[in-house]
């Protein structure tokens, strides 16, 4: 798929929606000046070419006792560090992946509410996936501020 351009109407659009994806077609052309014709056909090019997309994301501070769980994992061989990290991905319990310079070969994050639910997707899911070496985890306990426009996490 080739990259389409964004102008300074496009971006305003992002923003806008980035804030309140419920908001109208119209409510948004007036507050730019246009009508809700060019809205949506904006809106229709940026979801046709998969620059954005719609969905529900969980807030985290609704959650009973969230933890943010980093998982920083070793794989046994470097040419095992992209299967890994894709299996990582297709789990529903798994927020975020990336393959990683440095500390680990891949950091996942996933959102747990306590200890035990943490040891048991570990050790029954993560510890039995091939490629696994180690698995050192961080937990962030406090949400102090997470921009749900830039990385959506969802349990």
């Amino acid at each position: 798929m080739t990259r389409i351009p964004l102008d300074d109407l496009d971006h305003k659009i992002i923003d806008r929606l980035s804030r309140d994806a419920r908001v109208s077609n119209r409510e948004i052309g007036r507050e730019f000046g246009l009508t809700e014709g060019t809205i949506r056909s904006r809106l229709k090019r940026l979801l046709d070419n998969k620059v954005i997309r719609v969905a529900a994301v969980t807030n985290a501070n609704r959650l009973k006792n969230p933890f943010l769980a980093y998982l920083w994992i070793e794989a046994d061989t470097a040419g095992d560090i992209q299967a890994l990290a894709e299996r990582l991905a297709s789990l529903p319990e798994i927020g975020f992946v990336s393959t990683m310079l440095g500390r680990a070969d891949v950091l996942a994050m996933t959102l747990v509410e306590n200890g035990s639910q943490l040891t048991d997707f570990l050790h029954q899911t993560i510890d039995k996936i091939p490629g696994v070496r180690r698995v050192r985890y961080s937990l962030g306990q406090n949400f102090i501020k997470h921009d749900f426009r830039y990385c959506a996490l969802v349990d």
